[in-house]
């Protein structure tokens, strides 16, 4: 986990340079077309994940870390509905994720970005206070006390996988994994937000 919080570093800061949540001056509006974006990149990587990540899927409590439905409850609470959820674009390209070690890297990315959360939550609910407009947070409270321990058992699953293998090329592709994940991440937030990238 040291290895892939290292070697994904630039990938890892390149992505947090787009997010704009944490901005001083954040509407309801900016917060809803985050979580447009954040739906139109989970919906497809959720759904790639399931098949790779099934042969470890007992062990991580799969179905417990899918955000999907979380997403679905802070945009239904903003009005959108089924059929406008339906509309909502689609991330692409999305990074390849041939193997279990590819997934538990892109893995990697969407289980740190729930440990990152914590710090987004206690801004959007300092900086909303109690706004109607803006729902719960479902999204950012996932886990809700139980983050840490369900990062330390990720990365306990990410280690015997790692283990098991006992290959530097296994090792490897969980990190390409992972940068993949930040980069098409990246990718997509810009080409919503306008954002330029710092290289």
């Amino acid at each position: 986990m040291q290895r892939l919080k290292t070697e994904t570093r630039p990938h890892h800061e390149r992505t947090e340079g787009v997010v704009r949540l944490m901005d001083a001056h954040l509407t309801p509006a900016d917060y809803l077309r985050h979580l447009e974006d954040f739906y139109g990149l989970y919906v497809p990587l959720e759904a790639r994940l399931a098949g790779p990540l099934a042969e470890v899927g007992p062990a991580l409590v799969l179905e417990s870390r899918w955000k999907v439905p979380l997403l679905e409850e802070d945009l239904r609470a903003q009005g959108h509905d089924t059929a406008s959820l339906a509309r909502l674009p689609r991330a692409s390209p999305l990074p390849a994720l041939p193997g279990l070690a590819e997934a538990l890297g892109c893995a990697y990315v969407l289980e740190g970005s729930t440990l990152g959360g914590q710090l987004i939550l206690r801004h959007l609910t300092r900086h909303f206070g109690t706004d109607a407009r803006v729902g719960t947070f479902a999204f950012f409270r996932a886990y809700g006390d139980e983050v840490g321990p369900m990062w330390r058992a990720f990365g306990a699953v990410v280690a015997q996988a790692s283990e098991r293998a006992s290959s530097d090329t296994f090792d490897a592709a969980v990190i390409q994994g992972a940068r993949d994940t930040f980069d098409a991440f990246a990718g997509w937030l810009m080409r919503e937000n306008d954002v330029p990238v710092r290289v």
